[in-house]
């Protein structure tokens, strides 16, 4: 019997190509970490905007909303470096997994 993974993208094909098999490991995976922080960088982003709008002249609060605001921002650049930088060792390295890599945009 042929083994299959149902939560990868053409989970019925039969898992005979280890490269395609990792391919789909890498960018399932990606996908994952990809939506994981830009729902991390919203959660920033908002608290950052409430304690900005709620400071009431209090300097602490101005200070918290700047630093939500500054990891926020860093998370994101982070997140895309890694994407870049994975998808240059994929150049470099010739990995298809990697060179292959794309980011999970959403469509309707």
């Amino acid at each position: 019997m042929p083994i299959s993974n149902p939560l990868l993208k053409n989970g019925q094909q039969q898992v005979e190509n280890p490269f395609i098999y990792t391919n789909n490991v890498f960018q399932a995976i990606f996908s994952i970490f990809f939506i994981v922080g830009i729902i991390y960088f919203i959660w920033h982003f908002m608290m950052g905007a409430y304690h900005f709008i709620s400071q009431e002249g209090d300097p602490k609060k101005i200070e918290t909303a700047k630093h939500q605001f500054t990891y926020a921002f860093l998370g994101l650049g982070v997140m895309f470096t890694v994407f870049a930088v994975l998808k240059f060792i994929g150049y470099i390295t010739g990995i298809n997994g990697l060179d292959t890599l794309v980011l999970p945009w959403p469509t309707l």
